[in-house]
């Protein structure tokens, strides 16, 4: 499932609409479509069922969900990038710290997630021995994220992972991940 933030933003790219357009379409004020794109707030339950609806009739749908978890966003513009190339059916989300990462992991319950080894409180490493205690993660495949040349660090990020890249990241090995993700292998 798209989070709303990503939903808005496809509609509005499938259709051209400015937030203003959304804004007649659904019949919301432009400070709310601009609330829900920004990541400021959620739509009621009936209001994200018309989001939803508006997203199926344009044929918008997430076949690939994936999280970045990196205390740089540059890291997730860059796999966002990598995604426009992969498929339209790539969603990706983001969070900026191992805490916030463990909700949203819990909550959008992510395909891929590209996981910072090194962030400041929580580290990816124990964000990676955290995530068997969600549920619906099982399927999950985790791919760290590195700016370390640390033979250790990289050893024991591929014990808890299912593979480790090295920064700075490039577009063409990001989405060869995700295509190898949306094709099941």
């Amino acid at each position: 499932m798209l989070s709303t933030p990503e939903l808005v933003a496809r509609i509005r790219a499938v259709t051209g609409d400015t937030q203003e357009g959304l804004a007649r379409r659904l019949g919301v004020s432009y400070p709310t479509i601009n609330s829900w794109e920004r990541g400021r707030s959620e739509p009621h339950a009936r209001r994200r069922r018309e989001l939803e609806e508006l997203a199926e009739s344009l044929d918008i749908r997430s076949e690939l969900s994936v999280l970045v978890i990196d205390d740089d966003p540059v890291t997730a513009e860059i796999v966002r990038a990598a995604a426009v190339d992969v498929d339209a059916s790539v969603a990706v989300s983001s969070a900026l710290d191992g805490w916030e990462g463990l909700v949203v992991c819990g909550a959008l319950k992510p395909r891929l997630l590209f996981l910072d080894v090194m962030m400041p409180g929580l580290d990816g490493l124990e964000v990676a021995r955290r995530l068997p205690s969600i549920e619906g993660l099982d399927a999950m495949e985790i791919v760290f994220v590195t700016a370390s040349g640390s033979t250790t660090v990289l050893e024991r990020a591929a014990a808890l992972g299912n593979g480790v890249l090295t920064k700075p990241l490039e577009l063409d090995q990001l989405a060869g991940v995700m295509r190898t993700a949306l094709n099941g292998g």
